[in-house]
């Protein structure tokens, strides 16, 4: 008997099964089991889709195997839910012919170079064998590429892996549950975390987003270590000394919320969260508002995977030059207005997992990015997004824009979308054809 786990929408499900048995027999019995039909799914081990006519023993010799089970919505995935786009893709093809092509050429270059050492030919020799080693040097420069493309999924895999783990066994031990931090301390006292004083909010939900910040953010969830001291918990820290100090905050509990977390804690530096766990956090917003000195930030680990809110989540963060925010999953995200308002630093942003189907609001969201001279949009998905108002306001350094996947018919506020965007033009804007209505937003 073997047994294979299926992850699907982060569950694992363990079905038992003979070795002689089909793939599509035993995806068959997951899909039973889940009620869900099976030609609705698609099945994914070692990266690559199952051929359900297969048996089990021609895929794998191991007794224990993982397979993933995604809702085909002609889409493809990696094996950690992050979208293979069409470029990664048509890369991944176009190199590998690449290189098939390049050994064949080198297996004929060696047949002939054979057939001329018996005729002595010693110039023809060496010119071939020149022309070899220009080959081999531009397979290799193929091949890193290569590497590059499909570490796309490889590298994604084992962080996926990991975080499985921690849904499955429902351990903190594997992550620590903590946040590094590094402050620049210049002045006698200085906020270590929003201390949720009253603040004013444009809504009601906010308001509410703000009370929940503060159930989660109170000294019986975490530890703060100041240089590896640990302190008495405080939302400010005062001493006499200046300069980088380390922070380190524990958290006994899983947190539901970081909603205004760092809020205004204008000294802090960098960031760390590889080692926190997050899969219970559904709102973000306003994390970071007003950080202004923050210059790093590590989410390689960061699950936000059941986040609905990053409304304001990086606004006036104008230190930061560069945003990876690959691993981030956004598909259960409905607000992101104003997300990087004023980041007015920031030359690099990674958007490419993110999945937008669900969010209504992008008002605001790169406003005043005033050093962003490109940006690719083309993975994002607009059909319910219905505010788009001051968009890119402010981006007076934006050169190009990849706006070819929106769609814009159900958006009843595109106002100001390009307001003082100067070095943009017309051309340099990629749109749906039928989209024409974007340019006009934008001034001549």
């Amino acid at each position: 008997m073997a047994e294979i786990t299926f992850i699907y929408e982060g569950k694992s499900k363990l079905i038992h099964c003979n070795m002689n048995q089909t793939m599509n027999d035993i995806c068959t019995n997951f899909s039973n089991e889940i009620n869900v039909d099976i030609n609705s799914l698609i099945f994914l081990y070692g990266g690559r889709v199952l051929k359900l006519e297969k048996y089990l023993n021609e895929i794998t010799k191991e007794n224990k195997i993982t397979i993933l089970a995604f809702k085909i919505e002609n889409e493809i995935y990696s094996k950690s839910e992050i979208k293979l786009t069409d470029k990664n893709i048509n890369e991944i093809l176009l190199l590998n012919n690449n290189i098939n092509k390049t050994l064949i050429e080198i297996n004929n270059q060696i047949g002939n170079i054979i057939n001329n050492i018996m005729k002595n030919d010693n110039n023809w020799i060496i010119t071939q064998l020149q022309n070899i080693q220009n080959l081999i040097n531009k397979m290799n420069e193929d091949n890193k590429k290569l590497n590059s493309q499909l570490n796309i999924i490889k590298y994604n895999d084992v962080k996926n892996n990991t975080m499985i783990k921690i849904n499955e066994n429902k351990e903190l031990k594997s992550l620590n549950n903590e946040i590094s931090c590094v402050y620049n301390k210049q002045e006698d006292e200085i906020s270590l975390l929003h201390d949720y004083s009253d603040l004013n909010f444009e809504s009601e939900e906010e308001e509410e987003f703000y009370e929940e910040g503060k159930i989660n953010i109170n000294k019986n969830k975490i530890e703060i270590y100041i240089n590896d001291k640990k302190i008495d918990f405080n939302y400010k820290y005062k001493s006499q000394e200046k300069g980088e100090i380390k922070v380190k905050f524990k958290f006994n509990k899983l947190l539901t919320s970081t909603f205004c977390m760092f809020y205004e804690c204008i000294s802090l530096k960098s960031i760390d969260f590889s080692s926190f766990n997050a899969i219970n956090v559904n709102n973000m917003g306003y994390m970071f508002y007003g950080c202004s000195s923050l210059n790093s930030i590590e989410f390689s680990s960061f699950n936000t995977s059941n986040v609905k809110n990053m409304n304001s989540m990086f606004c006036g963060c104008s230190s930061l030059k560069v945003l990876d925010l690959s691993s981030f999953n956004t598909k259960n995200v409905n607000n992101m207005k104003s997300m990087f308002d004023e980041c007015s630093s920031l030359e690099s942003i990674d958007l490419s997992s993110f999945n937008t189907i669900n969010v209504k609001n992008l008002g605001f969201m790169f406003s005043r990015c005033s050093s962003l001279k490109s940006i690719d949009l083309s993975n994002f998905n607009t059909l319910n997004i219905n505010k788009m108002d001051y968009l890119f306001c402010g981006c007076y350094s934006l050169e190009s824009i990849d706006l070819s996947s929106f769609i814009t018919t159900n958006v009843d506020n595109l106002d100001y979308m390009f307001c003082g965007c100067s070095s943009l033009k017309k051309e340099n804007v990629k749109i749906n054809k039928s989209e024409s209505k974007i340019l006009g937003e934008l001034s001549e």
